[in-house]
């Protein structure tokens, strides 16, 4: 479960990290409970929101009753706007970038950065020395010559504090079951470490440790329209990113290769999009369907499967199904090797669509596509 900024700043705030101070805009017509001037800030699922103008400053009311109906108007990379957080302005001397993530790694690791409030892809690709990655031991936790390290590489002067704030933050991150928790930027204010922004992905597969939390969220989000999506009865992993091409794998050790090779290539990837190891026709189909909708900015789509229990025919039938269906402009690169191959190709060379056998070619023919549709 992905949760909207104010509802990660709760849990900040409840277990002792500093925050701004915030609420939520009852209406765009009534005003929030803040004194002036304030940061009125769209809550959406998705990043990007100053580029997007959903982010305004409100020195009065007037600014208030101008921008709170905008805003709450608008979508974001395919994202509609379900509430606006009225937030008090603040002045950090420094930005810093701090997270604890699961996603694409093999054990919890904490990624800190000086340079916060620049989007973390850019960092480590414009600045990669200034990235510090801790695997973070599930037991114990961060250990103190850790701290220390981190503490020297950010520059901060406070130990003591500093122990404290990673401390709560490995405790929302373990005890709330997470897969993600990322601030950014951490603000530096007044010899504060204050989290200016929040992003919090909860396990969904852990929901029955955290029923009364999960209960909470699902009630405060239909009172503001959004209703969080349910399973879908597959094995089915989808993560929506920030680039262009959709990439679908059958397995995560695989897909996570392919996003690297992405990467490398010079590609940006839109989304991940896991299928769990089970390939059906149904639920290739059900993995397309996640891709295509809603990405206005998707380039091209780059499929890739390797067929050992699973046949590449179902995974062909389920492409083409789909396309079927939903005819698309968008280019799809597929790799295709393993049992049934080769009626998997004729399936395919059939519907018009590029298939290959090897990666390397395939992440290619998607970056290049991808390029070219800029």
């Amino acid at each position: 479960m992905n949760l909207f900024e104010f509802e990660g700043k709760q849990l900040f705030r409840d277990a002792g990290i500093p925050v701004p101070q915030s609420c939520l805009a009852p209406s765009s017509e009534a005003l929030p409970d803040l004194p002036f001037p304030f940061v009125l800030k769209a809550q959406t699922m998705t990043g990007g929101r100053g580029k997007a103008g959903g982010i305004k400053v409100c020195q009065n009311e007037a600014d208030f009753h101008q921008y709170a109906p905008a805003i709450l108007g608008m979508t974001i990379k395919g994202h509609p706007v379900h509430g606006l957080l009225a937030e008090e302005m603040v002045a950090p001397e420094r930005e810093l970038y701090l997270s604890i993530t699961l996603q694409g790694v093999k054990a919890p690791t904490l990624i800190a950065s000086a340079m916060g409030g620049m989007e973390i892809e850019r960092v480590a690709a414009e600045h990669p020395q200034e990235l510090l990655r801790l695997e973070l031991d599930p037991f114990l936790g961060l250990k103190a010559y850790q701290r220390r390290a981190l503490a020297r590489k950010l520059e901060v002067a406070d130990d003591a504090k500093f122990a404290a704030f990673l401390e709560r933050l490995q405790k929302i991150f373990f005890e709330k079951d997470a897969l993600l928790v990322e601030i950014n930027p951490l603000g530096v204010i007044g010899g504060e470490l204050v989290a200016m922004d929040a992003k919090v992905v909860l396990d969904d597969h852990a929901r029955f440790r955290h029923e009364p939390l999960f209960a909470a969220l699902e009630e405060t989000r239909a009172s503001l329209g959004y209703h969080t999506p349910q399973g879908d009865g597959t094995t089915i992993t989808y993560v929506p990113l920030d680039g262009e091409i959709g990439l679908i794998s059958d397995g995560a050790g695989t897909g996570m290769l392919a996003l690297d090779l992405v990467t490398q290539a010079g590609g940006r990837v839109a989304s991940f999009c896991e299928l769990g190891g089970t390939t059906p026709a149904e639920v290739m189909y059900k993995a397309m369907e996640y891709t295509c909708r809603g990405q206005a900015r998707l380039k091209s789509i780059l499929v890739v499967l390797i067929g050992g229990f699973n046949r590449m025919d179902d995974m062909a039938n389920g492409i083409t199904r789909y396309l079927a269906d939903h005819p698309t402009r968008v280019p799809i690169f597929t790799r295709m090797c393993g049992t049934m191959e080769e009626e998997g190709f004729r399936i395919m060379d059939e519907a018009g669509l590029f298939t290959c056998r090897g990666l390397t070619e395939a992440v290619e023919k998607a970056v290049d596509a991808a390029k070219e549709g800029q």
